[in-house]
């Protein structure tokens, strides 16, 4: 008799004389999983794994990113400008001014030239009426030192302001700009100071300027702690280093005082931070490496107990951060208020003790975090963070010809999750082997016993016709 098949490739009548179903097959197989749901739940313990070490990545990215504030000449030179009267004048600085007190008198402000056209009536600012061109020599000059020339065409159905639109056109390179003001064309230079501009053409008198006022500029005089000065704009920065003095307005002989210090806040903010990152940077460590409480039933554990890497990354962080000795440096960490609180290895920050020593001597603070110089053309780095920045990037570098150990454990990682993959792949054709096997084998078996079933009862049927 012929086996019916069903749609699963599975004979309809496997079990049926035997009792040997699919289920009992799958039974027999659960021998066989074992090595895929071992090879599964190590590929689970490896992205636990990598997922713990991408976190420990982002926080010393974090702190490495807090190191590197401190490395700059922003955080401990950004100045606090202040002014005895800001309305008349106001002074700023980079981080290579010096701190300093000023006095200031502004005697004249400097103001741009400017060329004011007669008034047009209604008729002719909606329209000029005529063609022709204006010409402006410009004070700007060009590179063999020539005054530039621009040509600007004017059309009959121009509107005024359609001539300034023009004009301001090529202003960037003529510095001349215009405007329409209360019916007439004004003409300025961009600049300020006694730079002069001229106006010719065949339209200037469409546009009233045949009998343009010129309004002549003039420069900023001012005194400095004494010093009488002479520049052509309101905001002069090469008369000291890295200083910005802003002209408002003249001052009547009256001195105003202006200061530049260096932003304490600002600094002790940067080392907060630094202090803050690093902690928090340990204490994922702490939790990653984390053994628990082995007395405990059902004691948790970190996703990287007992990893030598992270471990060891938490010993160096401890030791160079309250290193008693930086190279290159005479302070020391505990003398700016750097230091561990507890036994937890938490590190605190005396902003007292810090501030105390920076106004003592601002320049070794900056030192001790960061400094470089060059010796007979090569840079030599020294400081506090070096050595911490050096560990960071041991870890944390993805350069192919160099990387960190951090991209090394990834790789590593991705190759063993690869070849775990590879192993379950084979452990499941080993198994859908072994079921077909099963399959044909209790299969052939069902059909052999209904055979035999069937013989028998034909020989059951043909010895009670024989006994009729």
């Amino acid at each position: 008799m012929a086996s019916i098949t069903s749609a699963s490739g599975v004979s309809s009548i496997l079990g049926q004389y035997s009792g040997i179903t699919s289920t009992e097959i799958e039974e027999l197989l659960q021998g066989e999983t074992v090595p895929k749901i071992r090879s599964q739940n190590r590929i689970e313990d490896i992205q636990k794994q990598k997922t713990a070490w991408s976190d420990v990545k982002s926080r010393l990215n974090n702190f490495l990113t807090k190191l590197k504030v401190l490395q700059s000449n922003e955080a401990f030179q950004t100045k606090k400008a202040s002014s005895s009267d800001e309305k008349a004048a106001t002074i700023s600085g980079t981080a290579d001014a010096a701190e300093g007190n000023y006095s200031l008198v502004v005697d004249q402000l400097a103001t741009a030239t400017k060329m004011v056209g007669s008034k047009l009536s209604k008729e002719q600012v909606d329209q000029v009426g005529l063609s022709g061109n204006l010409i402006l020599k410009s004070a700007e000059v060009d590179e063999e030192g020539n005054r530039k020339v621009f040509t600007i065409s004017v059309s009959s159905s121009d509107s005024l302001k359609e001539v300034a639109t023009k004009v301001n056109k090529s202003s960037k390179e003529s510095g001349i700009s215009a405007s329409v003001v209360d019916d007439r064309l004004v003409l300025s230079n961009t600049k300020t100071g006694g730079r002069n501009f001229s106006v010719k053409g065949t339209a200037v008198g469409v546009v009233g300027f045949d009998t343009a006022e010129t309004i002549k500029g003039q420069e900023a005089k001012f005194r400095l702690d004494g010093i009488e000065i002479i520049r052509d704009s309101n905001t002069v920065s090469d008369v000291i280093e890295g200083v910005t003095f802003n002209l408002v307005q003249t001052t009547n002989d009256k001195p105003v005082k202006l200061s530049l210090t260096n932003d304490t806040e600002k600094m002790k903010a940067s080392v907060k931070d630094f202090v803050s990152q690093y902690n928090s940077l340990m204490s994922l460590i702490n939790d990653k490496l984390s053994v628990g409480n082995p007395s405990e039933e059902g004691n948790t554990t970190g996703a990287l107990v007992g990893d030598s890497s992270l471990t060891r990354l938490q010993a160096e962080l401890r030791n160079l951060i309250t290193s008693p000795m930086t190279s290159g440096v005479r302070l020391k960490p505990g003398q700016l208020g750097i230091s561990t609180t507890d036994r937890e290895g938490t590190l605190g920050f005396d902003d007292e003790l810090f501030t105390e020593q920076f106004e003592k001597d601002s320049e070794a603070v900056q030192n001790f975090f960061f400094q470089n110089e060059k010796v007979d053309g090569v840079t030599n780095e020294s400081g506090y963070t070096v050595g911490l920045q050096s560990l960071a990037d041991r870890y944390l570098s993805e350069k192919s010809d160099s990387k960190g150990i951090i991209a090394t454990k990834f790789d590593t990682f991705e190759s063993s999750i690869k070849d775990l993959n590879k192993q379950i792949q084979q452990v499941e054709i080993i198994i859908e082997q072994k079921r077909d096997r099963y399959v044909a084998m209790f299969t052939r078996l069902d059909q052999a016993m209904m055979e035999a079933e069937s013989q028998m009862s034909w020989l059951v049927n043909q010895f009670s016709q024989t006994g009729n």
